[in-house]
């Protein structure tokens, strides 16, 4: 009887190691899919946020293409308008010309106030931009006396930094010999 009852006890736990151990895979194997369906989850949420900001990106791209042709449009309008305002000054040149010419071959007198009014224009004209290139000059000399500064300003920087190296590193060596020399070894 204790042969039948050893018998017995160990067929139960070969059959309990069996169904344990299959268990035992059925379980790790259910857990390596919820791991999977995790890590699947969290790779959508990393290409959910990755799609959401390149869209904020196209977004932010579109509008500053429309800004953008916004300002072309403008800039062409300025363009269009400038043209304008110099075709009619130069009909209005032409205008004079006319105008003048007319009136040279009918009164010569005239011719000569007319011409003298006109080369007053023209030397005010030549004033008005001999003026602007001062003020274009003036700017200009600013604009390199101020890179001149600067220049100067990063050298007298440089120098100073390298100065107070120096000095920090003679400290140190300074400060390296006194030690060496008064404390004992």
């Amino acid at each position: 009887m204790k042969k039948l009852t050893k018998t017995t006890i160990v067929s139960f736990g070969a059959v309990a190691l069996l169904l344990g151990g299959a268990g035992v895979g059925y379980a790790a194997s259910n857990w390596q899919g919820h791991a999977n369906m995790v890590q699947i989850q969290i790779n959508l949420d990393k290409l959910s946020n990755q799609l959401s900001k390149n869209k904020t990106d196209l977004t932010n791209a579109q509008q500053a293409l429309q800004q953008a042709n916004n300002s072309q449009t403008d800039l062409q309008n300025q363009l269009a308008q400038a043209k304008s305002d110099y075709k009619a000054l130069q009909d209005q040149r032409t205008a004079d010309q006319n105008s003048f010419n007319d009136q040279l071959a009918g009164k010569q007198t005239e011719i000569q106030q007319k011409i003298q009014e006109i080369q007053q224009k023209i030397q005010e004209g030549n004033d008005k931009v001999a003026d602007k290139q001062k003020e274009v000059d003036a700017l200009n000399q600013k604009v390199s006396d101020l890179n001149n500064q600067l220049a100067a300003q990063k050298q007298s920087n440089d120098a100073d930094m390298a100065q107070a190296i120096k000095d920090a590193q003679d400290t140190r060596d300074k400060s390296d010999q006194i030690v060496n020399q008064y404390v004992e070894k």
